[in-house]
């Protein structure tokens, strides 16, 4: 027997249960069709649509009001401590160590206070300066501009 005739055949009942498979999905395609777009179900459908547009929507609000509230948290910091500078030192020749410092609390605007701590042997002072715009209305000592550069580079 020549294999032509056997392939032929092979290939044939491959054909028949090939559109065999392909009327079943389209029977079913169709059932589901029906289920879902018409009769019943498309009540529900239509319900569970709706619902989710509705909830988009809330998601939408709520991302907007959360948009906003960031934008404000994010001005509002600005006006929080952020730049602190630091410097340590002797301002008289008889006594030891440095212990005096001046430090610079400074917000992102470079306005805030440096305070001021002389320790002396028989006395300490202490001194505060308001900063606005890495300046001030009383006369900053060296080390006071020191401990604001010091800041604005924090």
């Amino acid at each position: 027997m020549s294999v032509l005739p056997l392939l032929t055949i092979v290939l044939a009942a491959l054909g028949v249960i090939g559109s065999g498979i392909a009327i079943f999905f389209v029977v079913r395609l169709d059932k589901l069709r029906t289920n879902f777009f018409a009769g019943k179900n498309a009540a529900d459908l239509e319900k569970f649509i709706l619902n989710q547009t509705k909830k988009i929507n809330e998601l939408h609000a709520q991302l907007d009001y959360t948009e906003q509230q960031l934008k404000n948290l994010q001005n509002q910091q600005k006006f929080a401590i952020q730049k602190l500078g630091v410097t340590r030192y002797n301002p008289f020749d008889d006594d030891g160590g440095n212990l005096s410092f001046s430090i610079a609390i400074l917000d992102d605007h470079y306005n805030g206070v440096v305070i001021t701590s002389l320790h002396g042997r028989e006395s300490n002072r202490t001194y505060a300066k308001p900063i606005k715009a890495s300046k001030s209305e009383f006369t900053l000592t060296d080390e006071e501009s020191k401990a604001i550069e010091t800041a604005k580079k924090f």
